[in-house]
């Protein structure tokens, strides 16, 4: 059944490529808008219940890849599946688009932010830009020399790339950078613009680790280890800032 899945998936990637990042960003809106309904230890039960999660999906997926179990299978499986039927116009389109998760450009971005929040005073919050991307870049380099898992092979010619394969750096530095981004817009832009950041955010976060796949360079648990290792690395900064970061500009603060 591995295969019949892996094939299938291969078969309609674009439609998936379509559809997943559009169900990502309605579902990073719903559950934000069901998370800040609740009040209280029900609140505080629903965010331990959810950083547990994303921790043991990726540590369930680390045994996996560790212990060469089902879920390695359908990697290697899709992989295959996937490098015998792209289309080349699609491959051209990923590899672009692939850019806005590559780790120099969020670097650059994530200083600017960092810089941005500086120059007005915002010094706290510019702590916590350099603290949720900076720190995270390091867990995901940490982990890959942790596993080294080597990456799929492919020839295609559209995507080159070095180093280890798990957790993916693009979805870990998309989640990291891309949330980071959320939240401060959040924060500090007028509230009419927090929900559709939300949703695309969401959308593009997802977007960008599908591109992953569908290059043949990362597998599908890499995306989904990356994702889950970098957001609930950004739900601990968040709960932190939420607590520390409550005063305004720098001039305004009494400490």
């Amino acid at each position: 059944m591995t295969d019949v899945y892996a094939a299938w998936a291969a078969s309609h990637a674009l439609e998936l490529f379509i559809a997943l990042p559009l169900l990502a960003g309605a579902a990073a809106f719903f559950t934000l808008r069901a998370y800040i309904g609740c009040t209280g230890q029900g609140c505080k039960a629903v965010y331990a219940s959810g950083l547990l999660a994303l921790l043991l999906l990726f540590m369930g997926l680390a045994m996996a890849v560790r212990h060469q179990g089902g879920i390695v299978a359908f990697d290697g499986a899709l992989a295959a599946a996937l490098s015998m039927s792209m289309d080349t116009s699609l491959l051209w389109v990923l590899s672009w688009f692939t850019y806005l998760g590559d780790r120099d450009f969020l670097t650059v971005l994530s200083v600017l932010m960092t810089l941005y929040l500086l120059w007005t005073g915002w010094w706290r919050l510019a702590a916590f830009c350099a603290i949720a991307t900076g720190v995270g870049g390091a867990i995901n380099t940490l982990l890959k020399h942790t596993f080294e898992r080597v990456r799929p092979e492919h020839d295609h010619g559209y995507a080159t790339v070095a180093g280890w394969s798990f957790p993916s750096g693009h979805a870990s530095a998309a989640m990291a950078v891309y949330g980071t981004a959320c939240y401060l817009v959040w924060r500090l832009a007028p509230p009419a613009w927090r929900w559709p950041c939300v949703a695309v955010a969401g959308a593009l976060i997802m977007a960008i680790g599908l591109s992953r796949i569908l290059l043949q360079v990362h597998f599908a648990s890499d995306v989904l280890a990356g994702f889950a290792v970098s957001l609930a690395w950004l739900s601990v900064c968040v709960a932190v800032a939420e607590r520390y970061c409550t005063s305004r500009r720098a001039v305004q603060d009494p400490q």
